[in-house]
């Protein structure tokens, strides 16, 4: 399976995630972090892609201005209309500003979803690298 710096070289990317954080943020969200997920922070607890500094992994508790990963889901839980929201863990954002979740038990399944969708989401992949390296493609289109 890919990893994220051969697939991101240039990133800006944090230590790997404690297994004490993943455990923390398992048992304050009350659900299992799907085991990508897990592999990925295994990697790296956040990264930042380098051309236009999106957060593509955010940190599991670490907060910043944007949030982390316990911190975006809870939100995301509680302030959306959209009851099917409780079925995902939300790990990032793209360069549109849209936030991604992946599918609890169905880890094959992104979502995107930003809040001009009302209470819709957009199934945008089932692998979180294929989802990332689609996304930044959105800058070469640009220029």
């Amino acid at each position: 399976m890919r990893n994220l710096k051969d697939a991101f070289p240039g990133a800006k990317f944090k230590d790997p995630a404690k297994e004490e954080d993943i455990l923390e943020a398992e048992r304050i969200l009350g659900v299992l972090i799907p085991e990508r997920l897990k592999e990925l922070y295994s990697e790296s607890d956040g990264f930042r892609e380098d051309k236009g500094n999106a957060k593509y992994l955010l940190s599991v508790l670490d907060e910043d201005f944007i949030g982390s990963l316990v911190s975006i889901t809870k939100h995301m839980w509680s302030e959306f209309p959209v009851p099917e929201f409780r079925n995902y863990i939300f790990f990032g954002s793209s360069v549109t500003d849209c936030i991604w979740g992946m599918n609890i038990s169905k880890q094959s399944e992104v979502i995107a979803y930003h809040h001009s969708m009302e209470d819709e989401f957009e199934v945008v992949g089932g692998d979180v690298i294929d989802v990332y390296i689609q996304d930044y493609s959105i800058y070469e289109q640009i220029t």
